[in-house]
Parts: C-alpha cells; sequence; structure tokens
C-alpha cells in the first residue's frame, strides 16, 4: 500500500520542468525554470556565504534598511509586524522597486518566518504578494503595482556554522505590457544582484 500510495507524488514529480543553470559568477549560482503553462520563468540563486546563518539572517529581514542595503529599492517601508516572542513573525512590506529593463514598480507582501526557533537548524522567511492594500496604500503616479510576487530565502549552516549555505528563491511578475523574455532578463539580473547585497553587507559586519 505504501508503495502505491507514492506513485501519484513520483508521477507529480516527474511532471516538474527541471531546474537550469543560468549563470555561476562569483561563487553564485543561479538557476530558472518555466512554471506552469506561462513563460516566466521561476528564479534561485544559491551559495556560500562567509557568515554564520544568524548574522545572514540579520541582513535578510532587516526591511527597513533595504532602500540602502538592496539593490533597485528606491524606497519603503514596513507597515506592520506582529506575532512571535519578538512580534515580527508577520512582517508587512511596501518596496518603491526601480528594476532594469522596465518602468518603476512597488508592491506590498506579507513575509512569514518560517524557522522552528526550538531546533534552529535553517532559518526560513517566505513571502507573497499582498493585493487588496491598494485603498490603504494607493499607487503612486507612473508606477505599477506588482500583483505577483512569491519567494523564499533558505539559510543552512555550514562548516559547523560558521558559513551559511543560502537559497534565494523568487517567482515575479512585473505586470503591465511587458513581454515575457524582456521580464525573464530583468530578473535574471535582479536575482543574483539581490543575493550579492546580502552577501556584501554580511560582509561589512
Amino acid at each position: 500500500m505504501t508503495s502505491l500510495a507514492l506513485v501519484p507524488l513520483l508521477l507529480l514529480a516527474a511532471d516538474e520542468p527541471a531546474w537550469e543553470q543560468a549563470a555561476n559568477t562569483d561563487g553564485v549560482r543561479v538557476f530558472a525554470r518555466k512554471r506552469g503553462d506561462g513563460d516566466v520563468r521561476e528564479m534561485k540563486a544559491q551559495g556560500l556565504i562567509d557568515a554564520p546563518p544568524v548574522e545572514v539572517w540579520k541582513a535578510v529581514r532587516d526591511y527597513d534598511n533595504y532602500p540602502k542595503t538592496m539593490p533597485y529599492v528606491e524606497g519603503g517601508k514596513v507597515l506592520s509586524r506582529e506575532g512571535g516572542d519578538k512580534g515580527d513573525k508577520v512582517t508587512l512590506l511596501y518596496s518603491l522597486i526601480n528594476t532594469p529593463l522596465v518602468d518603476r514598480r512597488d508592491y506590498i507582501i506579507r513575509l512569514v518566518d518560517e524557522t522552528d526557533w526550538k531546533n534552529p537548524a535553517t532559518l526560513k522567511v517566505t513571502w507573497t504578494v499582498v493585493n487588496d492594500m491598494d485603498e490603504k496604500v494607493p499607487v503612486p503616479k507612473d508606477v505599477v503595482r506588482v500583483r505577483v510576487n512569491e519567494g523564499y530565502w533558505l539559510l543552512e549552516p555550514r562548516e559547523d556554522g560558521k558559513k551559511t549555505f543560502a537559497t534565494y528563491y523568487v517567482y515575479t511578475s512585473p505586470g503591465g505590457a511587458i513581454p515575457n523574455f524582456i521580464i525573464n532578463k530583468a530578473n535574471s539580473m535582479a536575482v543574483p544582484a539581490v543575493f550579492n547585497a546580502i552577501k556584501k553587507t554580511c560582509g561589512k559586519k
């Protein structure tokens, strides 16, 4: 019975497109793959960061300073924090973005700390876009609001916790009348830039 029960899961996994390496620069490997029936690709970057996971975690979760530390972020603010022992298990974040190849965008995302702090072998934060706050946070003039944005950071210890193997995943589309090949090109530039920004931030500490 157990073997038969696994068959549908194995078939589903076999149907998923394989990740293809899109770049390998400065120790950061970038992968892409098609998602569903659309032509906009999922992206992920992986690499080793010369800092303990907790330090990388601080950089990843320093949302207030994203306009200073993260590429393409022109402005933004934390809208709310709630839950958890520190009151920040769930964070609502607004960001104004100026990415390559497209006009300025903005978005609101809900970030959730999914780390098991009783046994934090890995640290993980996930996010999804929030699309029902246009009245509370109006779209600025000449800015397009992003309606598709989800992803995560996964941080795993390496070398007895002295270093971090990080995975940054994102699936997003800027919206508007932009060809998919332009979207994929912009994402392939932005993903390693974001990953390297975290590496650079950790290197300053």
